[in-house]
């Protein structure tokens, strides 16, 4: 990848991960919650209590997503002449803010998931779901994607990605607060 003399692209990819970052920190909040009351849960209630906070989380993250990326995606044309008077600057920000602000749709689950593993203590799933999604952003970004600003974010949306899939595929069917049977498609209620 080469230089960008100009320094555009150095200026919106920072303008672009102070705004991202700004819905990570939201997010760092569900993820802390999860970690501290789902265990607490499990104590006082057992497995089904946990399990029922675990998955309030969920969808609390993922509202919590759904209006970050909303928030993020509206704001960004009153939000970024604050960090740059410079046209073109403004102008490469916009693609990757935008594809920040798509993110945020899966960081609700990636948040809540890892929180309610490291509140079960599954650091070694953790890590290796971790591994997996960094695995397939290095892929993206040694793939012509890595060539562009655009290309750098699309990577980081693949980690994401992965990452969100394989917390909630861990929680519905690894984890110890894992469904067991097919209470939803049988019609039977069997959550143990």
């Amino acid at each position: 990848q080469g230089m960008d003399a100009s320094g555009v692209a150095g200026a919106a990819y920072g303008i672009t991960m102070q705004i991202y970052s700004l819905g990570v920190v939201a997010q760092l909040g569900v993820q802390g919650t999860a970690a501290a009351l789902v265990p607490s849960a499990r104590a006082i209630g057992g497995d089904d209590a946990a399990r029922n906070v675990a998955d309030r989380i969920f969808g609390w993250g993922m509202i919590l997503g759904v209006l970050l990326a909303l928030v993020q995606w509206t704001i960004l044309p009153v939000v970024t002449p604050l960090f740059s008077p410079l046209e073109e600057v403004r102008e490469a920000v916009k693609g990757p803010a935008r594809i920040s602000s798509i993110i945020h749709l899966v960081n609700g689950l990636v948040f809540a998931g890892e929180g309610t593993m490291l509140g079960l203590g599954s650091f070694r799933d953790l890590a290796l779901i971790t591994a997996m999604g960094v695995a397939v952003m290095v892929g993206c970004l040694a793939s012509p994607l890595g060539g562009s600003l655009n290309g750098v974010l699309i990577s980081l949306a693949a980690f994401n990605f992965v990452q969100g899939v394989a917390v909630t595929i861990h929680h519905v069917r690894v984890s110890p607060l894992r469904r067991r049977g097919f209470a939803l498609l049988s019609g039977r209620k069997n959550n143990k």
